[in-house]
């Protein structure tokens, strides 16, 4: 995959290093012709307190840099569009599986495939340290 394209975006957002959302706080589903991804932000919520007013901008980069990535895989290089949900799991049932009923949501970011490129389409985040 080639580029992510951001334009119209803060530079804050465009120079902020993504945070590393491990592959067990990731889950991606192929919908037709887009890609659903879940991140879950609970282990770095540490991170993005610390990072103050930048953290959005964190969540941003951290969103685009696994939508390039997942759109990459062969698995799922026929979809057009990645849809990254935001979320913090905040509790396990006694399996030790994520109980998502509870969780906190943080909006959505998505992005579309043009070629090379990958572009951020839509925005909906809504997340404060």
């Amino acid at each position: 995959m080639g580029t992510l394209s951001l334009a119209g975006i803060s530079s804050a957002f465009a120079a902020a290093a993504p945070l590393v959302v491990e592959k067990d706080h990731r889950v991606a589903a192929a919908k037709d012709t887009h890609l659903i991804l879940v991140l879950d932000l609970k282990p770095n919520l540490g991170d993005l307190r610390k990072s103050g007013a930048e953290a959005s901008d964190l969540v941003r980069a951290t969103a685009a840099s696994y939508a390039k990535d997942y759109l990459a895989q062969p698995e799922f290089s026929s979809s057009l569009k990645v849809v990254v949900y935001l979320i913090s799991v905040e509790s396990m049932d006694e399996y030790n599986r994520a109980k998502f009923d509870g969780m906190k949501r943080y909006g959505t970011i998505a992005f579309e495939k043009k070629g090379d490129e990958v572009v951020l389409t839509e925005d909906k985040l809504s997340f404060t340290p």
